[in-house]
């Protein structure tokens, strides 16, 4: 909590009790999906985080933050849901200016941050959304920790569903090329199964029914 009001103070914003946090992930432009995760008054609020398969199948991350954003937030306008102080997304400046844009055509007034990792892929630089400047913060504080925190949230969040996804694409493209499984077959195993090496396990028996 304290490190969340720190955070509100540097970013001299006047309430910062709800934190929208996301991150991108594709193999080879395969399989693209994006995370976002929910931190209110420091905690994770992890009914309010949300999954989203991209249908841009190409390694475009800008145009795949683009989708996201609008995804989240045109829904958020219709259901009239609550929307956040500040949105940081998992990158520099073209994620920054891919959700700000998306941002202004919603005509939509929220501060936006990248947070940036370096070569070693740990946290290092939270990017102003405003001026695209780097904003001080030092690494041994409780601020630091904060946001090293909220971005290995994100990241392990859109990881797992990547991975859930190109497992279920895997089993997939594998049940395709065996004679006399059809659609409705192959959609069965996939949901019971969940991933090849389980159905690798399976016995004959567990396969049949």
């Amino acid at each position: 909590i304290e490190a969340n009001e720190s955070l509100r103070k540097i970013l001299n914003l006047p309430i910062l009790d709800r934190i929208d946090l996301f991150d991108n992930s594709n193999l080879f432009g395969d399989f693209s999906v994006s995370g976002m995760v929910v931190f209110k008054n420091g905690k994770e609020a992890k009914n309010e985080y949300r999954k989203y398969k991209i249908s841009i199948d190409k390694n475009d991350d800008f145009n795949t933050m683009k989708e996201v954003i609008y995804r989240r937030y045109f829904r958020a306008l219709l259901d009239k849901t609550e929307m956040p102080n500040l949105i940081i997304v998992d990158g520099g400046i073209n994620q920054i200016n891919a959700c700000k844009s998306v941002l202004e055509d919603l005509n939509l007034q929220i501060k936006v941050c990248g947070l940036r990792k370096n070569d070693k892929h740990r946290t290092n630089d939270l990017l102003d959304g405003n001026t695209y400047e780097e904003i001080p913060i030092e690494k041994n504080s409780n601020v630091f920790h904060y946001l090293t925190r909220m971005q290995d949230e994100v990241h392990r969040y859109t990881i797992n569903y990547h991975r859930t996804i190109r497992s279920k694409g895997s089993i997939s493209s594998i049940l395709d090329n065996i004679e006399g499984i059809g659609a409705k077959r192959k959609k069965e195993l996939i949901k019971k199964f969940g991933s090849v090496s389980k159905m690798e396990q399976a016995t004959l028996t567990e396969l049949e029914t």
